[in-house]
């Protein structure tokens, strides 16, 4: 028998360069305080970006025990391990009873590896760690959970994805309950060589946090971010019936890649059209876009065309906001960010700004809630993700209430 049950988000795990657990990053948000500064994680000095969004005294012995043996992990599983057992605490959930059910999915989205691993000395441990199924299998271990364990790599677009996959195996009654994410931690020489030579990176290193500017005229480039974000995805029902604080709905998801001859990002417009038909929602409906907004000066006006394109003249009365001049881009963690602040919207009325927001660009004509948080009392919004590779994915997000 087809089913098709609402799924709820009610827990969430945060570790970003702007805060680590929920509170922190929140607060961030609100006050558009950038985690964008310089590079410490390797000498970056003769590269012409000497800025990322690394996450600060991050120990993993903080958030786990020494029995898990946290540093044989590598960074990226690190952080999303700390951000999971964020996750379980946060939902409420009590471990020993997670632990008798025959079926908990872990979906994990990363864009890449272990990025450290050329300039790292080979140990036993090495194969393991390094592998992009390595966090997934990190968590389900570490909580003693019996599993299935998925890893999704689409680019940024991956930790969106990962949680899509999980919310359809709650609708169609696979299981009642799933941990899924994203986490990536990429701010190593090799990448850097690389993002710079493809102009992508901002080169304001004088003054870090201004650099990531979204949709601003004066943007000359996106940045480069790190972390990780969990969400605890269940069946509504069944959260509800254990008095659960639910942080939102997930009920639509779209996706599709940039055609041949298109511009990049251009596939956004039909995957934001995917996800509207599948919550499904009309234009009128979306209250709010939180924008992938990568700071991109090519980006951030294809994305800002193709929502207006979707949402027509309703486009220009909503607040359209990116989290990414706070955060920087985080990869396969991002689109867990901005599903975190999105529902941390809902929960307080508040639309977070775009951080750094100053200079109208005319071909970004949208309404970016600029320099202050906006009161609103949000329903329904949007997620845009774009990801390296041509991929592009939508969230339909809701309020749900009690």
């Amino acid at each position: 028998m087809s089913k098709n049950n609402r799924v709820a988000i009610t827990g969430l795990g945060i570790v970003a360069a702007n805060g680590i657990g929920a509170d922190a990053f929140w607060q961030t948000l609100l006050a558009g305080k950038s985690g964008i500064g310089p590079i410490t994680l390797f000498d970056a000095q003769d590269l012409p970006c000497r800025i990322a969004g690394e996450v600060k005294n991050f120990d993993p012995l903080h958030y786990m025990g020494h029995e898990l043996k946290p540093r044989r992990l590598a960074r990226f599983s690190q952080f999303a391990l700390a951000a999971a057992l964020m996750a379980v605490r946060n939902a409420g959930l009590d471990l020993a009873q997670l632990q008798t059910l025959i079926d908990v999915p872990v979906v994990m989205g990363v864009s890449s590896n272990d990025m450290e691993l050329p300039f790292k000395p080979m140990t036993a441990h090495t194969c393991m760690a390094c592998i992009p199924n390595a966090a997934a299998s990190a968590i389900a271990y570490a909580l003693n959970l019996k599993s299935r364990l998925m890893t999704v790599s689409n680019a940024c677009a991956s930790g969106l994805d990962a949680t899509a996959m999980a919310a359809a195996m709650i609708r169609t009654g696979q299981t009642d309950i799933a941990i899924a994410g994203g986490a990536d931690s990429v701010i190593t020489r090799v990448v850097f060589e690389a993002f710079c030579k493809s102009g992508k990176l901002s080169q304001r290193n004088d003054e870090p946090e201004r650099a990531s500017r979204p949709f601003d005229r004066a943007r000359d480039g996106g940045l480069v971010g790190e972390g990780a974000g969990i969400v605890i995805l269940e069946n509504s029902e069944q959260a509800m019936a254990r008095g659960a604080f639910i942080y939102g709905e997930l009920t639509g998801y779209g996706t599709c890649s940039d055609v041949p001859g298109s511009e990049e990002a251009a596939g956004l417009e039909r995957s934001m059209n995917l996800a509207m038909a599948n919550a499904p929602r009309q234009a009128e409906q979306i209250d709010a876009v939180f924008a992938h907004g990568s700071s991109d000066p090519l980006l951030d006006r294809v994305e800002s065309r193709a929502i207006a394109r979707v949402l027509g003249s309703h486009a220009y009365r909503i607040p359209v906001t990116s989290i990414k001049g706070v955060t920087g881009n985080s990869m396969a963690a991002g689109g867990i960010f901005q599903i975190a602040a999105a529902t941390l919207a809902f929960r307080h009325d508040l639309v977070p700004p775009t951080a750094n927001y100053e200079f109208p660009d005319p071909e970004c004509d949208l309404d970016y809630v600029p320099k202050t948080p906006r009161v609103a009392r949000l329903m329904t919004v949007m997620i845009n993700t774009h990801g390296f590779g041509r991929g592009n994915s939508s969230l339909i997000l809701e309020r749900m209430e009690p």
